[in-house]
């Protein structure tokens, strides 16, 4: 079991539990619909989810057009710190800041997956993931990124040092098989003055489709909850730590 840091001032801005599905043909938007409404008092908003895509017409003359299917429903909670999305792919469970812990996140993940499972039916699960945005406040000047952060962007000494933005993305292969960190860095909009921003969005998936329970799904999902507290550990040091308080 890992040993997980507790701070005061958790940078975290957003965390949430995803499983993809594959449905059968008899499922569609009705039965979103009925597991909506047994949501409804909990989660009162709701929101139609649609993939955009973009078709160009081939010859010089046609404009893109672009073809709105509806996957889904997105529903908040009245507070709006919750949200449950029912779609004809999967469900994700997100809970935005100020964020609990992670009982309260899978607790309610697990609540809504067992009626969403019931509305549905699901032939078999095809990816989990478990994702964990932080957005790092940093006093400024900042005289390099590296005195918060030790996965960081490299710029060549020749060139200037200064940044005014960036975006960074590593994918890394985890130990287990197809199991893959997504671990994403970008210098974001400042909520303060006086303050850089950087969004530290931590991404763990498996994409398979050979679970044979429920027990075997929450089990890998506990797991990369150790796994992400490990490489949020593994991103920042001891001044960022300082900035966010550690408690025990």
């Amino acid at each position: 079991m890992t040993h997980h840091r507790h701070y005061a001032n958790a940078p975290i801005t957003e965390g949430l539990i995803d499983i993809r599905v594959e449905l059968g043909p008899d499922i569609t938007l009705e039965s979103l619909d009925v597991v909506c409404r047994q949501a409804s008092a909990e989660y009162p908003a709701r929101e139609d989810r649609t993939l955009s895509e973009i078709a160009i017409s081939p010859g010089a003359h046609g404009a893109p057009s672009t073809k709105q299917t509806k996957l889904g429903y997105l529903l908040r909670s009245a507070d709006g710190k919750q949200v449950f999305q029912a779609r004809l792919d999967g469900f994700t469970f997100s809970r935005l800041k100020p964020y609990e812990n992670w009982t309260a996140l899978r607790d309610e993940a697990q609540r809504l997956w067992a009626v969403y499972k019931e509305g549905v039916r699901p032939i078999r699960v095809t990816r989990v993931a478990v994702r964990y945005i932080n957005q790092i406040e940093m006093p400024l000047p900042i005289t390099d990124f590296k005195d918060y952060l030790r996965t960081v962007p490299e710029i060549s000494p020749e060139l200037p040092q200064g940044l005014s933005g960036f975006l960074m993305q590593l994918q890394i292969p985890q130990a287990e098989q197809d199991t893959v960190l997504v671990l994403t860095e970008a210098l974001g909009p400042p909520s303060k003055p006086d303050t850089a921003s950087v969004i530290l969005d931590i991404d763990l998936f498996r994409e398979r489709a050979d679970y044979t329970s429920d027990e075997e799904v929450w089990g890998l999902l506990e797991a990369f909850r150790d796994r992400k507290n490990e490489a949020f550990e593994s991103c920042i040091t001891d001044k960022a730590r300082q900035l966010f308080e550690l408690v025990s």
